[in-house]
């Protein structure tokens, strides 16, 4: 890396909602290389963001998560690495070293690396449902204790924790405004389909497993309601993508809905859920294979 580490956290809540994320974020990162990214936000919103932030303030005045993700790209410089972190995201200490040691040791071909994401829970926990395969519908992470090659066709890493070798990140145009969540339209996958683009052009993304955060989970987050409609969602954009075949996600969908019934009667309440949130996401396939692509 021949440039400097810019981190910015995007944001179209208000100021006590990043506080924590930015605040950890400040302690290890010099005030000039971070910024908070505003998106959407009205004008009496923003300058409630300055008054609480007082550093690099980025405004998107459109809604958008990979509209405001394209303005942190604006502000870079070509030899720059971008870092997100999310408003909700809390930096472990020694983040910003352990991604600067990554980055050190990457050659120019590199064009990702992410790290893992994991859970701060509310008090008391998680429900006794929640099982470890329906936690990425939380975007949590955890891909082992080793530095991984990764093949975005198969895993990515997720943009709660993600950075990105500027340069190569706008030979793709930077992210697809389609995807990304956008005022009230919870959507997901702008990182994703960012990694597939880079790996087309030949360039590497890779984990790396001590540049930690902690998600911070509200109580909201954890109710069954919630898994499902988000992971219904996400399914959405594998469907929007084209991303999972057709026939194996009427297939899926029908098998988990029956998986469902019989977990419901046996009283595994874990699995339930697992076999619930994947037919969601099959479900989610499903209807967004006929919606046409939309900007924001």
């Amino acid at each position: 890396m021949t440039g400097r580490l810019r981190i910015a956290v995007c944001t179209n809540r208000g100021p006590a909602e990043a506080a924590e994320s930015l605040a950890a974020l400040a302690a290890q990162t010099p005030a000039e290389d971070l910024a908070l990214v505003l998106s959407g936000l009205p004008g009496g919103q923003v300058e409630s963001h300055r008054a609480a932030f007082g550093g690099e303030l980025l405004v998107e005045p459109r809604q958008g998560l990979s509209l405001a993700r394209n303005r942190a790209l604006a502000w870079c410089d070509e030899a720059d690495v971008l870092a997100f972190v999310d408003d909700d995201a809390v930096a472990c200490p020694g983040w910003r070293e352990a991604l600067e040691r990554a980055w050190g040791e990457a050659g120019p071909d590199l064009a990702c690396i992410g790290g893992p994401i994991r859970p701060r829970w509310p008090q008391g926990g998680p429900p006794a449902w929640v099982s470890p395969p329906i936690l990425p519908a939380l975007t949590l992470l955890d891909l082992g204790a080793e530095p991984r090659e990764l093949d975005p066709a198969v895993t990515t890493v997720f943009g709660a924790n993600i950075s990105f070798r500027v340069s190569a990140l706008r030979r793709i145009g930077g992210f697809d405004p389609a995807f990304g969540h956008s005022g009230a339209r919870v959507f997901f996958s702008e990182e994703d389909e960012a990694q597939r683009a880079l790996a087309r052009l030949g360039y590497r993304v890779r984990y790396a497993p001590d540049a930690v955060v902690e998600h911070v989970i509200p109580a909201e987050r954890l109710t069954r309601g919630s898994f499902i409609r988000r992971r219904f969602a996400y399914g959405a954009t594998l469907g929007l993508r084209r991303a999972r075949p057709l026939r194996l996600a009427a297939r899926q969908t029908v098998s988990s809905a029956a998986g469902t019934l019989a977990a419901a009667v046996s009283g595994d309440d874990a699995l339930l859920m697992e076999r619930a949130v994947r037919a969601a996401e099959n479900a989610g396939v499903l209807y967004g294979s006929t919606r046409p692509r939309r900007i924001a």
